[in-house]
């Protein structure tokens, strides 16, 4: 059996893009639109609810000025449990 999702690096990000957004001044409706998403799909980004692929959150990142290294800064270490004790 799996472990359930820890989505806590997830709900990080979202916090991360809601904060970028509201900053910029840019609707969950008007990033939706850049996006091609609606803005339910922006919220739930913002929520944690639904993971932002990598391609996404690039454009994010370029539409509300920020680096893609600003989402993660400050993210919580253990939020990817396990991923530190690997190795490479």
């Amino acid at each position: 059996m799996s472990k359930p999702h820890d989505n806590s690096m997830d709900i990080q990000i979202g916090q991360r893009i809601k904060r970028a957004r509201l900053e910029a001044a840019v609707t969950q409706q008007e990033l939706g639109e850049i996006l091609g998403r609606s803005s339910q799909q922006i919220h739930k980004y913002e929520q944690g609810s639904n993971r932002v692929s990598a391609g996404t959150l690039y454009t994010i990142a370029q539409v509300l000025d920020r680096s893609l290294d600003w989402f993660f800064s400050g993210v919580e270490h253990g939020a990817v449990s396990g991923l530190s004790n690997r190795s490479h």
